[in-house]
């Protein structure tokens, strides 16, 4: 046997049988928790199905796994194609009056770096700063040495930083069982009026039951808000192409803004992420001006920068 046809046979063909069951399996997250933590590794899908079909053309069009190939790439991207299809409103041109700067980092516990943190934060020099999983020395560096107002919840797992302190604060609590997210809420006063920032972190989506109530109650919680102006940000720990982001999407009555943009996890080899669970969601009155990833700074995630300009009255 040629040792293409054995890398064929032993490699290649397995892959793309594993990637065309899982892809087509997670197309049951419409209807199952379980089955939906399958659809938020649909880049790893679309490429074993890429590199089986790839694999199959070198090797003079054997057919078995150009099918399999095919079927994990047509499945993967069912998955995929809405998040890039979905419409969006109008980018603000650059100089847009009333903008801020909103900056979103899960910090991962990890004081490692803390000093390029800090600079790369004052660089930014953010309106306001949403931090998940950080630790009492980063949060007391940020108040020091960027001057800024710190609101937490019941505890700091989510932190918000601003110019001002906020003029209220709100810490909903997680419910009895234990089962809603982290959240933070700031009220704040801008030059154009007064909006809202909620900052929230979410369990892993292989936690099927408390994932699901964490979304359900941040729902329940964005009813008491002025959705026109509010920005929620956070880790959701979800991706777009599952079917628990999508119905949330269509539940809180928010646009989001981040689209597509890998997160996680900043510190595998190359820093390559292919999974974007940071998401940045803006109510109607806010315009987009910007959505970028920032750069590596010691955590496993990426930070989200995120400008945006309110609309004029």
């Amino acid at each position: 046997m040629s040792p293409v046809r054995f890398a064929l046979r032993s490699v290649v063909l397995p892959i793309g049988a594993l990637s065309a069951v899982a892809a087509a399996a997670a197309q049951g997250g419409r209807i199952s928790g379980h089955l939906d933590i399958l659809t938020h590794l649909a880049p790893l899908y679309l490429a074993g199905g890429a590199l089986t079909l790839a694999a199959a053309i070198f090797a003079h069009r054997r057919l078995p796994p150009a099918l399999l190939g095919a079927a994990a790439v047509i499945a993967s991207l069912a998955l995929m194609l809405p998040e890039f299809l979905r419409p969006a409103s109008p980018r603000a041109p650059a100089d847009t009056p009333g903008q801020i700067k909103l900056i979103q980092f899960n910090a991962a516990k990890d004081s490692q770096g803390l000093d390029q943190r800090l600079d790369w934060l004052a660089a930014q020099d953010p309106d306001v700063l949403v931090v998940e999983d950080s630790r009492a020395v980063f949060q007391t560096a940020v108040v020091q040495r960027l001057h800024r107002q710190m609101a937490c919840g019941k505890t700091c797992e989510v932190a918000i930083f601003t110019r001002a302190p906020a003029a209220r604060i709100e810490g909903p609590r997680r419910g009895r069982e234990g089962l809603g997210p982290a959240v933070t809420i700031a009220h704040l006063t801008g030059p154009q009026g007064d909006f809202t920032v909620i900052g929230t972190h979410y369990v892993w989506p292989t936690e099927v039951r408390t994932h699901r109530e964490n979304g359900l109650r941040l729902e329940q919680i964005m009813q008491g808000q002025p959705r026109s102006r509010v920005i929620l940000a956070g880790d959701f720990n979800s991706t777009p192409w599952s079917f628990s982001r999508r119905r949330e999407d269509a539940a809180l009555g928010l646009e989001r803004r981040t689209r597509a943009l890998s997160t996680w996890p900043a510190n595998s080899p190359f820093g390559l992420a292919i999974l974007p669970i940071d998401h940045v969601y803006a109510g109607a009155d806010w315009r987009t001006v910007s959505v970028a990833r920032g750069p590596r700074l010691g955590s496993d995630h990426y930070p989200v920068v995120a400008v945006l300009a309110l609309k004029r009255n």
